[in-house]
Order: C-alpha cells, then structure tokens, then sequence
C-alpha cells in the first residue's frame, strides 16, 4: 500500500515537472523563405527581354500561420512570377519603385490568401536579394 502511494506522488510529481519544461511558443514574428528563388523575365528596352532572379521571405504574425502559406506555395509563386513581369525596366531598376513592389507584392499574396482561406497573414514581403540583368 504505502509502495502505491509513493508511485502515485512520483507520478504526480513528474507530470508537473514535464508540463513546467515544456518549450514556450516563439513570440514576434516568424519568417518564411520562399524557395527556390523566383526567376522571371521583365520587359526591357525595345523588343528584348530582362532576366530577374529574387529570394523572397514572408513574415508572419504566428507560427499557425506557416502551414497555410506552404499549402498555397504554388498560388503565391505564381502571383509574384506575374508581378514582376509586368514591370518594365525602368521600375525594376529603381530602388524607390522596389519598395512599391514589395508592398504591392504583400497586398496580392493577401489577397489570394483572403479569398482562398479567410485569413492574411503576411505582415510584410521582403526581398532578400534582387538580381537582374
């Protein structure tokens, strides 16, 4: 008997224990790098085509957020593959007009994911890297 209640104190005791080291949730926000890079043409000057490679990373408000974005990976490439080949040489070149981008790139990946999940959860699109040619 007094070997049961023993037991039954150490189990007690370890359940509080495991429950008190349990790793708490990442605050702030979280990134999500899109890979591989985006690459793309852009209309360049007179009938030739530009050549444009970007690394993109997402931020997030949450980490319940991550599967939402990878599950429509394909929609957002596709959204931002569009975007910038609709500019010109111009506006791709111009560091004023890639903040506008990247803005406007955050707007459309929300969008998409409004309509397609009810949620938004982009707080901001980052260009890591933007090369072109």
């Amino acid at each position: 008997m007094l070997r049961f209640v023993a037991l039954c104190i150490c189990l007690a005791t370890a359940g509080q224990l495991s429950a008190q080291q349990a790793p708490p949730a990442p605050e702030g926000p979280l990134y999500y790098t899109m890979t591989p890079d985006i690459i793309t043409n852009y209309q360049n000057s007179g009938q030739t085509l530009g050549y444009i490679r970007v690394s993109v990373d997402l931020m997030l408000e949450r980490t319940d957020q991550m599967p939402l974005v990878e599950q429509h990976m394909p929609l957002l490439r596709d959204a931002l593959n569009g975007l910038l080949a609709e500019k010109n040489q111009q506006e791709i070149r111009s560091l004023p007009v890639r903040s506008e981008l990247a803005a406007e790139g955050q707007r459309r990946l929300n969008d998409l994911l409004l309509q397609e999940t009810g949620q938004a959860p982009i707080r901001r699109l980052l260009f890591t890297n933007f090369l072109y040619q």
